[in-house]
């Protein structure tokens, strides 16, 4: 085996430990809901309450679409379920039909922050574990993970330090 590809191999080893732990982390965070918490919608569906960024804020469908990393077509089928649910709201302009906005409707801010504190309650169940050092140590390689990924996403170029 080739030692280019056995360094991309190895990388795709600990990329794929890590895309476990946040699928495991996510499912945790969905499933078994506490009581009163509300939180009753699919993965895509969390996906796209989540896209609401300032939970008072009116969205086109594009910037849902762009905050929700999903393309447009996927955004406006899960708006549509989530409308009908009773989570958003769209608003047409009275001047241009075309054009619609998107909100959260009461209801969806409640589940929106249900599920934000179920979130931060399963994150610290999942790191309340590790050490201090520990902790800081893996949220400094996550920064300096993100700042090599943003690198590499917009085309910089990655130094070869380390």
């Amino acid at each position: 085996m080739p030692e280019q590809y056995k360094k991309y191999k190895e990388l795709e080893e600990r990329m794929l430990v890590m895309k476990r732990f946040f699928s495991e982390f996510f499912r945790k965070t969905i499933a078994n809901n506490d009581k009163g918490v509300g939180i009753d919608f699919s993965v895509l569906e969390l996906k796209g309450i989540s896209a609401f960024l300032d939970h008072n804020k009116e969205y086109s469908m594009r910037e849902l679409s762009q905050n929700a990393l999903l393309p447009p077509s996927n955004i406006s089928e899960i708006m549509d379920r989530l409308s009908k649910k009773g989570i958003t709201k769209r608003r047409r302009n009275p001047k241009d039909r075309r054009i619609v906005k998107v909100h959260l409707t009461d209801k969806g801010k409640k589940m929106l922050y249900g599920f934000m504190k179920k979130r931060g309650k399963e994150l610290e169940n999942s790191l309340g574990s590790l050490s201090k050092e520990d902790r800081r140590e893996l949220f400094n390689s996550l920064e300096k993970a993100t700042k090599i990924f943003e690198k590499i996403q917009y085309g910089q170029k990655v130094s070869d330090e380390n």
